[in-house]
């Protein structure tokens, strides 16, 4: 199998991420994408090795390093709307600093959710699925929709706990990300819920997704 590595210099800000994503699916010619947030750093020299390691398995479509053995509470649609009931459980990586995010895990296991932070996804997987949902989402929950699609069409998610460090909110705390024409709602706060609730609305069939 191939992997592809691609840098899009969005530093203007002018396309949403989703939109990024779509625009480097659009030109791929490997079997398998892996994107990674800019304010990632990897220290596992055989991190590259690990994910396609996963990938043997035929069943497992997207691999990343940290990830959740769940995606939304049991009680998701059973009490009024509260964004909170949208959220993944039992997370963890093998981040520098993993125990401020969940727990520590070095080796690879089956999820359900990844962290944006890293995903690599199958191209022609993904391609069937429609690609990317850039008219849905623009920043948050791209790894919430990734795991649907994979509950939907009974595929699987991996994560392997290689070595890396996750900066985190580098560019989503910048004013040039909150004065972004793309925001849905028109600003950060309803850009981040409204890609929740259409997830929540959209993928009853699958929510809650536990592993």
């Amino acid at each position: 199998m191939d992997v592809s590595f691609t840098w899009l210099d969005n530093s203007d800000n002018r396309k949403t991420p989703c939109e990024c994503y779509q625009e480097i699916l659009d030109t791929c010619t490997a079997d398998i994408l892996v994107m990674l947030h800019a304010d990632v750093t990897v220290h596992d020299p055989q991190w590259v090795s690990r994910i396609m390691h996963l990938f043997e398995n035929e069943n497992c479509v997207a691999v990343g390093m940290g990830g959740a053995t769940s995606l939304g509470r049991p009680d998701l649609y059973r009490k009024p709307w509260n964004i909170w009931n949208m959220a993944r459980g039992g997370y963890a990586s093998n981040q520098r600093d993993a125990e401020v995010h969940g727990e520590r895990f070095t080796g690879d296991r089956q999820v359900a959710v990844l962290d944006a932070f890293c995903m690599a996804v199958r191209v022609d997987w993904l391609r069937n699925r429609g690609g990317w949902p850039v008219k849905h989402i623009s920043h948050h929950m791209l790894d919430g929709w990734l795991a649907c699609e994979v509950a939907r069409d009974g595929k699987e998610i991996w994560m392997c706990g290689a070595d890396c460090t996750h900066h985190g909110g580098g560019t989503s705390v910048t004013e040039k990300y909150a004065k972004a024409t793309w925001l849905q709602g028109g600003g950060t706060g309803s850009d981040h819920e409204l890609p929740h609730m259409w997830l929540a609305d959209r993928f009853r069939d699958v929510l809650p997704i536990r592993i």
